[in-house]
């Protein structure tokens, strides 16, 4: 592998996960970019906080990846930026060499991908969190130590909460939210919050 010179754009609690992935993979980081002014000239691991987003130079760097867990903010700041985003997995995950990764996604330590699964872009998946065979997971999941069973599917956007199950075949809906420790057992309405086992409806849908 090509080792990279990467902009990581955010400098809170999942931006060090996401340097500290793309530093075991062996890429370097030259920076964070965080509109908190209050983080310029600080330093994770070392490497500093450059500045706000609007200050981002593409000649500093060759590849951009999004280090924010938010999923609306992540579709926004790929929807405002035109930059080389990077797909980066951790050496200690497991992705089959039959799976589509799109790009800006993250796959973090521990986390397992199994074959004929199809990725999206800027996809976040979780430390440890694990995507069973012929899943569809689209553009700006989250994935946070959850697991998706055969066949399931997650709509853009959507929240897959930290210890949560979504059974075989079964989809979640565009920017629907899966909350922690949950099992979603069937499908889940777009937009909406489900709870529990087996996970029912605790915020409805919004169509309008």
């Amino acid at each position: 592998m090509n080792k990279e010179r990467i902009a990581v754009i955010g400098a809170g609690g999942h931006a060090k996960v996401v340097a500290s992935t793309l530093i075991a993979a062996g890429h370097e980081v030259v920076g964070f970019y965080d509109d908190d002014l209050q983080k310029r000239g600080t330093h994770i691991f070392g490497i500093p906080v450059i500045g706000p987003v609007g200050e981002l130079n593409s000649d500093n760097f060759s590849h951009a990846i999004i280090g924010i867990g938010e999923n609306e903010v992540r579709k926004r700041l790929v929807e405002k930026l035109n930059l080389n985003w990077i797909t980066i997995i951790h050496p200690y995950a497991y992705v089959h060499p039959e799976v589509y990764l799109g790009v800006g996604t993250v796959v973090c330590a521990g986390a397992i991908v199994q074959p004929y699964s199809r990725i999206g872009s800027h996809v976040i998946i979780n430390t440890k969190s694990s995507i069973d065979h012929d899943c569809c997971v689209e553009d700006y999941v989250h994935l946070a130590l959850s697991h998706l069973a055969g066949g399931a599917t997650a709509n853009e956007g959507a929240f897959i909460a930290l210890g949560s199950i979504v059974f075989p075949k079964v989809t979640i809906g565009a920017w629907a939210t899966v909350s922690a420790g949950s099992v979603a057992m069937k499908d889940v309405m777009p937009n909406s919050v489900v709870a529990g086992v087996p996970a029912r409806a605790i915020k409805e849908a919004n169509l309008n």
